[in-house]
């Protein structure tokens, strides 16, 4: 079975280069949020207002991480809806 003259080493070249370099950007600092959360794994007391909770790091800096991919795209598509 032939494949198509696209497919190939060029093909998948051309299809990483197709990709925006914020795409690139956002996919190293999640990466390196990643690996700060793996070697964070200590447990901590986090103090909210009148709560106390105590739990593994990671698990609050995982948290706070999400909170921050979620602002993000709250504001990008209130932006682009603006445009």
């Amino acid at each position: 079975m032939a494949g198509t003259p696209g497919d190939g080493p060029r093909s998948f070249g051309r299809r990483l280069a197709a990709i925006p370099p914020r795409v690139w950007i956002a996919l190293v600092l999640a990466a390196l949020g990643a690996i700060f959360i793996a070697q964070n794994r200590g447990y901590v007391r986090i103090q909210w207002l009148t709560f106390t909770v105590t739990s593994p790091l990671w698990i609050a800096l995982l948290v706070v991480m999400l909170a921050g991919v979620v602002i993000g795209m709250l504001l990008r598509r209130r932006s682009s809806r603006r445009r």
